[in-house]
């Protein structure tokens, strides 16, 4: 059972400000983080089997971070400490970039800061469920996230230039990037939590194997929850296309297209962004108005218009930056969707463990996905695995569309 939660205006406050802060601050990180797939391909010359095993990292290190959110189920006042732990350690090994010139210490980074990253994310989405309500939560959930694209649409009128003039400039401006996030940790250790939070727990079938116990949670979670099963299916199929997808994207980027990082920047941060910006809002209406089966149906046909549109890329680069825009509008969707689905399936429970199980999904798929997209690499062009991404999420959308939308089947917790 889970005590009903008596908002306050302050607590409110603090908790908008202090995640203002930390998408004002960690944006320019972000920004360059996802450039730096186009790096290590371009700047490090990495293999197909190297950029396979970058593109797995995040999805399977996914998997890890699952575990160091898994006893929130049991003591939520760890809330805070689980939250800002987390957010530390998920920039620290940058700090040490301008000193070690290796590109396996560069995937050790990245590592790490897809595991703790991922692990910010369910103690995150409690604190704001416990902090504001509902509608509150949504608007400032939408409004952040568009004011990380609009400054990464500045980023991009610069970075891009300054990567291709100064080779090697990105070794400076990831650590750089990642104290400026650190700082956040300041206005984090802030955030006000209720007063009754020792004694709102889940009560869970335990096994005496820690191993094996996050596990059990998330199967009885999904065998008892099958509408929310049935949506984690739908975004298990998309999320394995554009997975897939991901090491011939960056081998199509360089080596068929002759990509500079000015045209990456310019296609990721401006395009993307003017996708995220111009969309947040309608898909934040959306996610009120539209049953969940029908919105996850648009969001995965929205990334297949990603590698269709790419296909069209060797007429001109134009092509490249229209793909991007489909994709911020699809990525506004999906993150919004995926973020909060866990706050919208729980309702008065705690939304850790449905958050916990979004976090879990990714890492399965993305243990298999982008190894068998290297793996395809060396069989198939790149034109013709972006093909088949894109039929993947066509199928993914279908079937989200056509299949039958289980009711929610209340069992025993014990």
């Amino acid at each position: 059972m889970s005590i009903p939660t008596t908002f306050s205006k302050t607590r409110a406050n603090a908790t908008r400000f202090a995640l203002l802060w930390m998408q004002i601050t960690s944006e320019p990180f972000i920004a360059f983080y996802t450039l730096l797939l186009f790096i290590l391909r371009k700047d490090l010359g990495a293999t197909p089997l190297q950029i396979s095993i970058f593109a797995a990292i995040r999805p399977f290190m996914a998997v890890l971070s699952f575990y160091w959110s898994s006893n929130l189920l049991r003591n939520r006042s760890k809330l805070l400490s689980n939250f800002m732990g987390a957010w530390v350690l998920s920039f620290l090994p940058f700090l040490c970039l301008p000193f070690v010139h290796n590109i396996y210490f560069v995937m050790f980074c990245a590592a790490i800061y897809q595991l703790f990253a991922r692990a910010t994310i369910p103690s995150k989405m409690e604190i704001l469920k416990l902090n504001l309500e509902k509608e509150s939560r949504e608007k400032l959930f939408s409004r952040l996230y568009v004011l990380g694209f609009i400054e990464s649409i500045g980023l991009g009128l610069f970075v891009g230039k300054l990567l291709d003039t100064h080779i090697g400039a990105w070794q400076i401006l990831f650590p750089l990037a990642a104290i400026l996030s650190l700082s956040s940790v300041l206005i984090q250790m802030r955030i006000p939590l209720p007063e009754n939070l020792k004694e709102d727990r889940n009560i869970l079938p335990i096994t005496t194997n820690r191993l094996l116990q996050p596990i059990k949670d998330s199967i009885h979670l999904m065998r008892s929850r099958p509408d929310f099963a049935h949506f984690q299916w739908g975004f298990m199929i998309g999320g394995f296309a554009l997975m897939f997808i991901t090491p011939a994207l960056h081998i199509y980027y360089v080596d068929s297209l002759q990509m500079t990082h000015n045209n990456l920047a310019i296609a990721r941060y401006i395009w993307m962004g003017i996708g995220v910006a111009g969309s947040t809002f309608l898909w934040r209406r959306a996610l009120n108005a539209t049953p969940i089966h029908r919105l996850t149906a648009r969001v995965i046909f929205g990334f297949s218009l990603f590698p269709l549109t790419l296909l069209f890329a060797p007429l001109g680069l134009l092509w490249v930056n229209i793909a991007f825009f489909f994709y911020g509008i699809a990525q506004a969707g999906s993150h919004l969707l995926w973020n909060l689905s866990g706050t919208l399936f729980a309702k008065n429970e705690d939304s850790s463990k449905f958050s916990g199980v979004n976090i879990l999904m990714v890492g399965l798929r993305g243990v298999v996905a982008p190894l068998l997209g290297g793996l395809a690499c060396s069989f198939f062009s790149p034109f013709t695995i972006l093909t088949i991404g894109m039929a993947i999420c066509l199928l993914g959308a279908t079937w989200m569309l056509r299949t039958s939308i289980p009711k929610q089947v209340p069992q025993p917790l014990t």
